[in-house]
């Protein structure tokens, strides 16, 4: 493969990514009208495809086949990368919509309106990565976490509560963090601890902080070589405590939540590759109820490799599988083809003036899926999104795709089998470049919504457009399995921790139990409300039935959050009489008599 390094360096120094701050990992190659926009790995490295300066293949774009939520796109200046996170950050229970662009944490109704007290202003340098949101003061409601760095050095941590005001002890001048913080409770006492990375070329270290921005006991721990991404924090060795991994350029790092090594740690990669923005993924591959570690890396001039490490370093049997490119998307590790055997998915990139990329997936055992890989594609930054989008009970798969054709890009969807989703691709007025969608219900009303921003023009005058796209299908948390980047709000990377609307309920306002409301009127002609309480998420179903307990209309059925709801019920199709209406929602059912009188 033919190198352009003079060439990638003096592109690099022409065209720095607006919001990144000019840093040396995130430094942005853009020319839409050849090659589209490409980072450099974490050492300022160049992936280029040797027809970048005499091929250029037209990419033909089809329209949104999903409405927009009104108000939006929203369009603010700046750019961003990585990803949303949905949480709740008010009193209503409709979510609302977080993402760093350039210098400002964005903090959007489902309006698109800024909620009250936001965005909030970050000073000296742009935001890194998305923003992290979890419980860290323990009173609670959670907290929004960000990072920010300068150009080889500098930087601080932000946290602020849910009206924008900052939490006692922030800022903390921590220096140059890169990517986006995690949030875990590492102590276990109630309060989640901050996670990040700090870049000191030509090493690197990892620190933890707690709630009043003093460093946990133990930390920070030494690396020895810059950071290339987030961390990852959950259990894997079975001692019930969060461990954390971590990658360096060269390495993989584990310590137990005193700072302790985990024997087999560091893990030196084989194969003259290195790590650079593919987080890594914690989940239980080989049924033996300890999480691996998956991850991905990158080979200077070559491909890519997915390891699958256990926890005392070895790499897992069938492992690792190798790319065509680069990886530069944490692995999306789920349930893809339903056979009950879990998958890895993780999508290739290249600086590339024609579709070269692809779209890998394996079952545990290294066993590519049947249909994949699917491409060829414009360079696959993020990390794959899982979930059922058209409720027809199997997993698809949602990406972003590094084009912009007459100023639009798009997020791209497959099915299973690695045939095209009808209706995709999404466009987007600017590209979708390193830009995590997000699978959510902002209104919670148990449809299916998708976050996206495009960001348009060249560094530094750029714009992200932010959109909110209804999907028409029933929301289902269970059949999400990735609806953000790194799994949840608080990004740990952990597979099957997720965050189902990525809030916590309002702290002492949910119900202590189910209960099933007497309607009213009772007495109704023609139509009654069925009012209930749920102490937790779940499926619901409402029926009615008549004397004979045959059953006459479903006044119910769908998805409702932990709360009091209330249903509307019309009988005007049916005659006078004693009915009955009974619900069932997790393991919790009830009957009760209504009369209609007409």
């Amino acid at each position: 493969m033919k190198k352009f390094i003079l060439l990638a360096f003096l592109l690099i120094a022409l065209f720095i990514f607006s919001g990144f701050n000019a840093t040396t990992e995130n430094r942005e190659i853009t020319d839409y009208k050849s090659f589209g926009r490409f980072v450099p790995d974490v050492m300022g490295n160049m992936n280029v495809y040797d027809r970048v300066l005499n091929l250029h293949k037209a990419i033909k774009f089809g329209t949104d086949s999903l409405p927009v939520f009104s108000g939006f796109p929203v369009s603010v200046s700046g750019s961003t990368f990585e990803g949303f996170i949905f949480c709740n950050m008010d009193s209503d229970p409709e979510l609302e919509i977080v993402i760093n662009i350039a210098y400002t944490v964005q903090a959007l109704n489902l309006d698109g309106t800024p909620v009250t007290g936001w965005p909030k202003t970050v000073a000296s340098y742009g935001l890194e990565g998305s923003p992290a949101f979890g419980d860290i003061d323990g009173d609670g409601y959670g907290e929004i976490v960000v990072t920010n760095h300068g150009l080889t050095s500098g930087g601080y941590i932000y946290a602020y509560k849910r009206d924008g005001t900052a939490l006692t002890g922030f800022p903390i001048n921590h220096g140059y963090s890169s990517r986006s913080p995690v949030l875990a409770d590492m102590n276990n006492d109630g309060k989640m601890e901050i996670i990040v990375n700090k870049r000191t070329y030509p090493t690197g270290s990892v620190y933890v902080y707690k709630y009043d921005g003093t460093i946990l006991t133990g930390w920070p721990k030494a690396m020895g070589h810059v950071p290339a991404s987030s961390p990852a924090v959950g259990d894997i060795t079975g001692d019930n405590s969060p461990e954390i991994v971590m990658e360096s350029y060269t390495g993989l790092y584990a310590w137990n939540a005193s700072g302790d090594s985990i024997p087999g740690f560091p893990f030196m990669m084989p194969n003259g590759d290195v790590n650079s923005y593919s987080s890594p993924v914690l989940a239980d591959v080989d049924g033996d109820n300890m999480r691996e570690i998956i991850f991905g890396t990158h080979v200077s001039g070559a491909g890519g490799y997915v390891y699958i490490l256990k926890n005392n370093g070895t790499i897992l049997s069938g492992w690792p599988k190798q790319t065509g490119n680069w990886i530069y998307g944490p692995p999306a590790v789920g349930f893809i083809d339903n056979d009950n055997i879990l998958d890895v998915a993780v999508g290739d990139q290249v600086m590339s003036a024609s579709p070269t990329d692809y779209v890998y997936a394996w079952n545990k055992n290294g066993t590519a899926l049947t249909g994949f890989p699917i491409g060829p594609f414009n360079a696959i930054n993020t990390q794959v999104i899982l979930g059922d989008i058209n409720n027809d009970n199997y997993t698809e798969l949602i990406f972003d795709d590094n084009t912009s054709n007459a100023g639009l890009g798009q997020y791209l969807g497959y099915k299973y089998d690695g045939t095209p989703l009808p209706g995709w691709p999404l466009s987007t007025n600017g590209t979708t470049f390193f830009v995590t969608p997000c699978l959510t219900d902002l209104n919670r009303n148990g449809i299916m919504d998708i976050l996206g921003a495009g960001i348009a023009g060249t560094a530094p005058s750029q714009t992200t457009n932010v959109y909110a796209w209804n999907t028409g299908s029933l929301y289902s948390p269970a059949k999400v399995q990735i609806p953000m980047w790194q799994y949840n709000s608080r990004h740990t990377g952990v597979y099957g921790n997720i965050d189902v609307v990525g809030v916590n309920e309002n702290a002492g306002n949910l119900p202590k139990e189910f209960k099933l409301n007497q309607n009213y009127p009772n007495p109704f002609n023609p139509a009654t409300t069925i009012s209930f309480d749920l102490p937790k998420s779940g499926l619901v179903n409402i029926t009615a039935y008549d004397i004979t307990g045959k059953e006459c209309a479903v006044i119910f059925s769908g998805y409702k959050y932990a709360g009091s709801h209330e249903v509307n019920f019309n009988a005007s199709n049916l005659t006078s009489g004693v009915y009955f209406y009974r619900i069932s929602s997790e393991g919790f059912s009830d009957t009760k008599k209504m009369i209609l009188i007409k």
